[in-house]
Formats: C-alpha cells, sequence, structure tokens
C-alpha cells in the first residue's frame, strides 16, 4: 500500500461516527436539522434548501460543528458541506434568540464548477424541554438570497 492511496468511504464514514459518538460521550453534542427555503433577491421564485449539523456545545450559549446539506441555488443546485457558528443571546428563558454564521462549498460533480457559500442571520430558539427545541431562522446568503428556514435541535 503506497502512502498516496486515499481511504475508502467506510473508513471516512466510520472515522466521522466514532468522532461524533466521542463528542456524545462527553456530553457536548447537538444535533440540528433545518429546513426551508431561499428567495434570490427581486425574484421571487424560492428554492429549497436543507442542512444537517452535528454540532459541539462549547456552553449553553454557543455551539459550533460541520454540517451537510443541499442548496438550490439557481442553475447549480448542490451537495452542501461547512461549518457553522451559534450563539444564543442571554435574553429570555423559553425563546432564546440567536445569531448564527456559515460558511463552506457547494459540491458540484464536476469540482470545477464547485463554489464557495456563506449565510449570516438570526433565529429563536423555543424550548421544547432540557434537551430539544424548535428553530425558525432567516438571514442573507451567497448569491443575493434571502433564507427562512425552521428545524430541530436535539442536546445529547
Amino acid at each position: 500500500m503506497d502512502g498516496g492511496t486515499p481511504l475508502g468511504p467506510g473508513v471516512r464514514v466510520l472515522s466521522l461516527l466514532l468522532g461524533l459518538s466521542g463528542f456524545a460521550l462527553a456530553g457536548g453534542l447537538t444535533l440540528e436539522g433545518l429546513v426551508g427555503a431561499a428567495v434570490p433577491e427581486g425574484d421571487w421564485s424560492p428554492r429549497t434548501n436543507w442542512s444537517v449539523y452535528a454540532l459541539y456545545r462549547f456552553d449553553q450559549m454557543v455551539l459550533f460543528g460541520p454540517g451537510i446539506g443541499y442548496e438550490g441555488v439557481s442553475g447549480r443546485p448542490s451537495g452542501t458541506i461547512d461549518g457553522k457558528l451559534q450563539v444564543r443571546l442571554p435574553i429570555g428563558r423559553i425563546l432564546l434568540p440567536y445569531l448564527a454564521g456559515e460558511a463552506g462549498a457547494g459540491l458540484r460533480p464536476n469540482f470545477g464548477s464547485s463554489y464557495f457559500l456563506w449565510r449570516a442571520g438570526a433565529g429563536l430558539d423555543l424550548k421544547l424541554g432540557d434537551r430539544s427545541s424548535l428553530l425558525a431562522e432567516t438571514g442573507w446568503s451567497a448569491f443575493h438570497r434571502y433564507d427562512l428556514r425552521a428545524g430541530l435541535l436535539l442536546d445529547f
């Protein structure tokens, strides 16, 4: 086996699962799933998007970590891989506002047509219990788009 042989998909998935289980055992894993739509500025033609994140809970207010998803960017829909930083604001107990920022890549089958993605926004975190929340967020993203998304957050 030479040093230039890439790892197979099974090894990559196993590595990811081991990493996530380490977060879970350490008590810092939060899973977040969001579904929504992006509307290009000046054009009312919503494009579907979704994302799933494995976030590390630094403390009760700051979460960060990687995610995967799908972006329905006009003319170039793609799978995404990105990172997210989410900061809850110290206002309220049941309904917590937060700020969020994301950056990553829109991956296409031809890597030459892949592109940089970013999103900045704010949202509301409605606490359902000690370890779950409903999320609603909006923001501005790459390619002059407004985003509106809703989702579920689960703490482990």
